[in-house]
């Protein structure tokens, strides 16, 4: 192959890096008052939680077919208010379309893909976690220690900064793979 076609055609796991690396880094905008915009954290979360689906391997197992949507649910309160379901509609994760389910409760969750607990629901998200066990079920959310207490990924707003952790233990044991790329920009924690 011609060295100036390989260099004019990106790869997709470089190009892909740098957008989680300045998600990651992207300063939350504040207003006058001094207080955190939550619609524009939301915003930038909701970008983040569609570059971290591409940094993710499930197994064939999670999915009824080769076809099938990957299933986005949330669980609670919905803090992206309409962010999350307009921007899944124009992406696509791994080669699979996005579609987003609001759960009414914590017995719909089989059948996700991706699960983000709102911190609406601390306090039963311990026992949403051990229900999940053995299930292909990437778990994300935002409530403190969430990733040492058996969540995959937690986000956190440190220093005007989004930030992630993973617990590398729970993915592995539910059978996913994250991406030595994803886990070199994230803090990683054991429950």
């Amino acid at each position: 192959m011609h060295l100036q076609s390989r260099l004019a055609r990106p790869r997709r796991g470089l190009i892909l890096v740098p957008l989680v690396f300045c998600l990651v880094n992207v300063v939350v905008p504040r207003t006058a008052t001094g207080q955190r915009d939550s619609v524009d954290e939301y915003k930038l979360k909701t970008a983040m939680l569609y570059s971290l689906i591409n940094f993710v391997e499930w197994p064939d197992s999670a999915y009824s077919d080769r076809q099938a949507p990957i299933q986005l649910c949330i669980l609670g309160r919905d803090p992206f208010e309409s962010s999350l379901t307009s921007t899944a509609l124009q992406e696509t994760a791994n080669g699979r379309s996005v579609f987003v389910r609001h759960l009414q409760n914590d017995k719909e969750v089989r059948g996700c893909q991706v699960l983000y607990i709102s911190s609406s629901e601390r306090k039963i998200a311990e026992r949403i976690l051990s229900t999940l066990t053995g299930s292909s079920v990437l778990t994300v959310g935002e409530t403190t220690q969430f990733a040492e207490h058996g969540g995959m990924i937690q986000f956190s707003l440190e220093d005007q900064r989004v930030h992630f952790e993973i617990n590398l233990d729970a993915a592995s044991r539910a059978g996913l793979k994250i991406s030595s790329k994803l886990l070199a920009l994230a803090q990683i924690v054991k429950s």
